[in-house]
Order: structure tokens, then sequence, then C-alpha cells
């Protein structure tokens, strides 16, 4: 390089030696004119008789002289420009290299945050599985064991939701640094996201080691987090994947060990489980479903069913109870049997609850568009009421779709009432004095006595189908649904049997003097697009056969869970 070739010393020197030679050149040219002056006829060394005049070889060797120091000042001009150019070219090689560096470093930088949580510090999932193949790949033929451990923290969301998302994001780091000082050299360790760690055993482990390992970490992550001046508890949910016993490749190990986590969480908090291939079927749906469950919130694939419930006075359809499906695009419609454990267990209980009640509005507010004035009840969890904006949450919707209070009915368990002092009881007095119905459902299965009934805001009490299902049209079958009945009459309340399924329950409820029931008798649950063709919604009156057994039964299917 130029740069290197002529660096500034040897240019220096250059110069030095240049000018020692214009030096020279001029001393020459001054002893030659010395010599000129003093021997003419040797002016220049020629002492040949054809030798030039005195004078014309005077003025020729001047010339020579101040050609060559003229051309030695135009070259050391032309070098003092060079220098500067060459200083210049320095300079800027020095700011690109500086450059370079910062972009090296940036890269680096952009390297590692691309293959980094930034929460946690670990690394993200696509690094993790890149990593984590490449051990794999190493250990093939070793005969060594590898374990992958996946891990899911108990209650996460609803710590997360209760106490705010920065207790939220001091857990996960203290998750993360608690797995990292139980990492040996050439385990790796992993945030898949949300509170789902992933862990790499590589080392050499036994199947006993690992066992020991997991049940170190699972009492690590137990103990308690004193997070900004908070304690929090929590315990982790760990499912473990052998390598090859469980799988070939870390895609199906990791599925493996999620499965197997899963299973854990079943058997309760701060548990662990090896993968085990016999899980049956309904297990791995439920964890499929669990897995979903946000994605099918937030595509919108729960649907309503409405279910009439009948004035037995008049056999009138007083309104609807609406019932929450999940038309899943796998496994189709699915009932809340299969569904509710999964959305209370993984903390989704609260958003699903606002769905249904989204759903009810847009039911409401498309009947009203119809000329259809319906009341609608809607089952709300102990924990939805729990919320301390819950009630003005729901006179908003109901604003929002301009939706009459009136025409809207909260379905309670006896659990949200068993303190008469908490919000969700406070919630239900703002509610039912906005006019909305209270209803306590399943009552007679559970807690709820009559003592602490009259200081409840209720509209409405619901027998349990239990107490239900023995009715005939025997008076000595229903003492207590009798004594129920009167007790509910003296609080002001109407009574509605859930459940009923014959016409000698009908009967008999009348008899006791119930107000309202419903049940696989009058009909099933219906579709909206079923329900468009009831009857009673297009305001026709049915015959009594009409609403029979007939439409429960009438496709083949038996009766099914709410």
């Amino acid at each position: 390089m130029i740069r290197r070739s002529l660096s500034s010393t040897s240019l220096l020197r250059l110069l030095i030696l240049m000018l020692c030679a214009a030096t020279l050149a001029f001393l020459w040219g001054l002893h030659i004119l010395s010599v000129t002056a003093a021997h003419p006829a040797c002016g220049l060394g020629l002492s040949t008789p054809s030798a030039l005049p005195y004078s014309r070889q005077f003025w020729l060797n001047l010339s020579m002289t101040l050609l060559i120091l003229g051309s030695l000042l135009c070259t050391l001009r032309l070098l003092r420009k060079h220098q500067e150019a060459f200083n210049a070219l320095e300079q800027a090689q020095q700011v690109n290299q500086q450059l370079i560096g910062r972009l090296e470093d940036e890269h680096r930088r952009s390297s590692h945050a691309a293959a980094t949580d930034h929460l946690s510090g670990l690394h993200n999932r696509r690094q993790f599985v890149e990593v984590a193949g490449q051990a794999l790949t190493r250990q093939r033929g070793k005969r060594r064991l590898m374990a992958i451990l996946f891990i899911d923290m108990d209650r996460f969301k609803s710590i997360n939701d209760s106490l705010g998302h920065k207790i939220g994001d001091l857990l996960l780091q203290a998750v993360a640094g608690r797995i990292q000082r139980l990492l040996d050299p050439g385990d790796e360790a992993s945030r898949f996201g949300g509170d789902e760690f992933v862990v790499l055993l590589a080392g050499e482990r036994s199947e006993e080691q690992i066992n020991t390992w997991v049940r170190e970490l699972v009492q690590r992550l137990s103990a308690t987090y004193a997070l900004d001046s908070q304690e929090v508890n929590t315990s982790p949910s760990v499912g473990v994947s052998i390598c090859p016993r469980d799988g070939q490749d870390i895609d199906s190990l990791i599925r493996s060990a999620d499965a197997a986590m899963y299973s854990a969480k079943q058997a309760g908090r701060a548990q662990y489980r090896f993968f085990d291939p016999s899980l049956n079927l309904a297990d791995i749906q439920a964890f499929t479903l669990e897995q979903a469950f946000g994605s099918a919130l937030a595509e919108r694939q729960f649907v309503l069913h409405y279910q009439p419930q009948i004035r037995l006075d008049t056999q009138q359809v007083l309104g609807y109870e609406a019932l929450v499906r999940w038309d899943h695009p796998e496994f189709g419609l699915l009932y809340p049997d299969r569904f509710i454990d999964l959305a209370e267990r993984s903390g989704f209980i609260v958003e699903l609850g606002w769905e249904v009640l989204r759903l009810a509005c847009e039911a409401l507010s498309g009947w009203d568009a119809q000329g259809r004035e319906t009341r609608l009840a809607v089952n709300v969890s102990a924990l939805q009421l729990r919320q301390d904006d819950f009630a003005t949450r729901l006179l908003n919707e109901l604003q929002q779709y301009a939706i009459a209070p009136q025409r809207l009915e909260l379905e309670i368990t006896e659990t949200t009432i068993l303190d008469p002092e908490s919000t969700a009881v406070a919630h239900l007095h703002t509610l039912r004095s906005a006019g909305l119905g209270i209803s306590l459902d399943d009552f007679g299965r559970g807690y709820a006595g009559f003592a602490h009934l009259h200081s409840l805001p209720l509209s409405k009490l619901k027998i349990d189908r239990s107490l239900i299902a023995p009715l005939s049209n025997s008076h000595d079958d229903s003492p207590i649904v009798s004594s129920t009945i009167i007790l509910a009459k003296r609080l002001g309340l109407e009574v509605v049997a859930e459940g009923v399924e014959t016409r000698e329950q009908v009967v008999c409820l009348k008899l006791a003097g119930c107000d309202i029931a419903q049940g696989y008798h009058f009909s099933r649950p219906l579709s909206p697009a079923q329900l468009r063709d009831y009857p009673h919604f297009n305001g026709i009156e049915a015959s009594h056969d009409t609403m029979g057994l007939v439409p429960a039964l009438q496709d083949g299917v038996a009766p099914t869970p709410h």
C-alpha cells in the first residue's frame, strides 16, 4: 500500500536527501563559475581550442545551475503537496478503521440481540433450537443421555395481572437467574416466551442424576421471590424428555417435554414428569386446547348457544340463557366441560368471561335491530366479578351497544357471595341498582344458605339440576325443592329450575310453585341459526308438543352439559 511504501518517516528522509543533493548542485555550480572567472579558457572544463567564449560559458553554467535548483524546488513543492495528500489519506483511513470497528461492534450486538431474549438474557427460541441441535449432533454415537426440560411457571398470568407487568418481568428475570446458576458446562437455557423456559442438559448424567437435577430445580424455583419490596410465591411445572428415547431430533424432544409438562401441571403445582408415550389422547387434546386458548380468543372462535327459559304458568319464553361453545377448527364444537377448567388453569377465564359478555351484547343489539326485545342471562365467574372495574366496564359495554340494563341478567355461583363485604358483592349491588337482573346459579350444590341471601341484591334463584333429576309427579319426592321454592318466594325471588327433562318434573315443579324452567324437555341449547327457526323466537305460539322432548333428541344427540 502507498501508506506503507511511503510513510511519513521515509518521505522525510527522501526530502532531506534531495535537499542535500540540491545544495551540492548549487555549490558545484558556484565552483564552476569561480573556475570560469579565474580561467576563462577552462570554463566548464573545456580546454580545447574550440572552447566557447568566456561569457557564453558563464551563462550556460549559471543556467544549468539555476535549472537544477529550480527542478529541485519544484520537486520539493510537489512532494509537500503529496505529503498533505498522504496525511489526508492516512486520516481518512483512520476514520474508516474507526467506522469499521463501530460497524463490527454493532454487528456483534445485533447478532447477540437476534439470538438472545432481551428480558432474561437467555437464548431465545431460534438460537436455542440451533444450539441444541448442534449439541445433539455432537452427542450422536457417544451413547450419552441428553435431556430437554420444558418449564412453565404456575399462576404467572394471575401474578402478572394482579401485581403488574413490572413485577411479572422481575419474576421472569429472577427465574432465569436461578436456572442459570444451576447449569453445568455444556448445558443451555432459553426463554421461549411468556413464562415458558426450556433447558438442555448435555453433560454426562445418568437418568437418575437428571431426575435429581430436575428435583433440585423445582425446589429452587418454588422458593419465595423478593421483588421490589414484595414477596411473590410461585412454582414450576416441568416436563422432561430424554434423547434418544423420546425423540431423535430437537423439535420432537421439545414437543415431548411440552406434553410431559402439561401432565405435570394437571398433577398440581410444583410437579415434574418425564415423558411417557402412554399419555392418552384426551391429555394430548387438552394440552393442545390450553396452548391454543389465547389465539382462540384473538380469532373469536367462541360462540353462544341459547337455551330458552319457559314461564311455567303461561308456557311462554321469558328469555334465554347464553351458553358458550368453542368452535375449534380441528376438534369441532366443544362444550364448556372441555375447556372451562383449562381457562381457569391457564389464567384466561377473565378474558373468556368478557368475550362472552361481548357476544351477548352483540346478540342483544342484533335482536333489537330486528324488533325483538328478548332478555339474556349470562354466567359470570367469581374471578371476573372480583375485578375492581367490573361494574363500570360492564355498564360501559351496555351503553356502547345501546342496550337497556334490564335486558341482561348475570348468573353467579355460590362461591361469589360467601363474603358479603367483598368487591364482587359491591359490584352486584351497583349493577342491580342500574337495572340488571342477578340470579344465583346452581343453588343447592354448595355452601350458600338462606341465612344471608336476604342481604344480597338477587332477583332470581336457580335450583341445581341435581335436585331436579329425582323429581316425579309424587309429592313425596320433592320436599327439598318445595321448601327451597317457599323460602325463595318469601325473599321475593323468582325461582328457576334447570335441567328439566321430563313431563313429570314439569308437573311437580308447577305444583310446588316454581316460576320458570329450562332444560331438554323444552329445548336443547340452540345455535344462532337454529334460534332463527325457533317458533317462540319468531313470536309464533307453539303447542306444548313443540316444546317437548323431540327438539332435544331430533338429531340423535343425547343431553350434554351446558
